[in-house]
């Protein structure tokens, strides 16, 4: 148990953030967290060391995701219901970020994931790949590609 302990100790922040950059739901989040780490502590026994533990805990907290997306369809963009808690903080930097986000939330799976783990969560391309059952190179041209399209479609 105190290796679950440790676990929570060092990754549950990075969980959280990971399912909340996919969500932008706060409750949600530490709901699939905890619900990650309840998964964590069945399948302890079974984590063979081929990936990192962050890593192993991400792919977890994906899957659970998914799971809860299965049990709870959305009826509404993810962005657009996290644009209101920035309508107080109108400047530029918060124009541009929630613009690059927009676009990033409208891309298809898994370029979204991609572009997520390696912004937000900054997750190495190896890392990025374990997650979502890809090639290190696969990630990394996708990030790239998806990047350059993101910074032309910015800069119209």
């Amino acid at each position: 148990m105190k290796e679950i302990e440790k676990l929570y100790d060092l990754y549950s922040n990075d969980v959280y953030r990971f399912i909340y950059s996919l969500s932008f739901d706060e409750e949600v989040s530490k709901d699939i967290m905890q619900s990650t780490f309840l998964e964590c502590i069945k399948s302890i026994k079974n984590f063979k060391g081929k990936c990192s533990e962050k890593t192993w805990l991400l792919a977890i907290a994906k899957n659970q995701y998914y799971t809860y997306l299965k049990k709870h369809p959305f009826t509404e963009n993810l962005y657009d219901s996290d644009l209101d808690k920035y309508k107080d903080y109108e400047n530029e930097f918060l124009a541009e970020y929630n613009e690059v986000l927009k676009l990033i939330n409208e891309l298809k799976e898994p370029q979204r994931q991609i572009m997520i783990l390696r912004l937000i969560n900054d997750l190495t391309f190896k890392e990025i790949g374990e997650i979502i059952g890809k090639s290190e190179s696969y990630c990394r041209v996708n990030f790239f590609r998806e990047k350059k399209k993101i910074v032309l479609q910015f800069d119209k």
